[in-house]
């Protein structure tokens, strides 16, 4: 178990996952323009991510796993930048995926803002493994969001309006076997009334008439997909 915790008075943090990353210059823009990205973000990295750092030419404070795919030059070349690195090495033979680890170290360190990039690619176990790894109990209080070049994914555990672009889409699933949907506000496809089930899928792609959209329901809790790039005009 990892036991040592994070000394800065940080409450925001940016990880970075191991996964793939198809434009750095645009996700780049995306946290700095939409998500306030800065340098009062704690950075950390989860294992081998660091290869993803230095393409995005982040410096990590920490570097968290089991070490077991993290490049020996990599690691030179972060203690060049950052000499106060911190690297916590987790056992190898674990239950949790190192992205998780990182999760919950700094949940526990008090960060209470997380934004995950680089948590999708073709490890499509290791995909939906961080997708459900937001859902964790453990997590609950921590704002996470999963941010890539086209997508924004995130839980909700209660109603809320959330912000989008007029004809993106917003694809919304129930984690829990049901949701009850009250009313919803600002989408094409209302839901009003009614329960969304586990499964069959019956959220997908809805999409933005509002700005803002209003989702009240109770007794489920929700994994939101908002498309957060701008539609092409032509």
């Amino acid at each position: 178990m990892v036991k040592k915790m994070i000394k800065a008075r940080k409450t925001s943090a940016l990880l970075v996952a191991n996964g793939q990353m198809e434009n750095p210059v645009l996700l780049m823009k995306l946290l700095t323009d939409a998500y306030h990205f800065n340098n009062k973000f704690l950075i950390v990295s989860a294992d081998g991510a660091l290869k993803n750092c230095l393409y995005l030419k982040l410096i990590p404070d920490i570097v968290i796993g089991d070490m077991d795919s993290i490049c020996e030059d990599d690691k030179k070349i972060l203690k060049t930048y950052n000499s106060k690195a911190l690297f916590i090495k987790s056992p190898y033979e674990k239950d949790e995926s190192d992205t998780q680890l990182a999760l919950e170290y700094l949940v526990k360190g008090n960060i209470k803002n997380i934004l995950l990039i680089g948590a999708l690619g073709k490890r499509m176990d290791h995909s939906l493994a961080n997708l459900l790894n937001i859902y964790s109990e453990k997590l609950k209080n921590t704002e996470i969001k999963i941010i890539d070049e086209n997508y924004e994914i995130s839980v909700l555990r209660q109603s809320a309006q959330i912000k989008g672009i007029i004809g993106n889409t917003l694809s919304i699933f129930s984690l829990t076997p049901s949701t009850y949907f009250i009313n919803t506000d600002g989408l094409k496809y209302k839901l009003q009334e009614e329960k969304l089930l586990f499964c069959p899928i019956r959220g997908l792609s809805n999409t933005f008439e509002k700005e803002t959209v209003q989702l009240d329901f109770k007794d489920g809790v929700l994994l939101l997909m908002k498309e957060i790039k701008k539609i092409n005009k032509f």
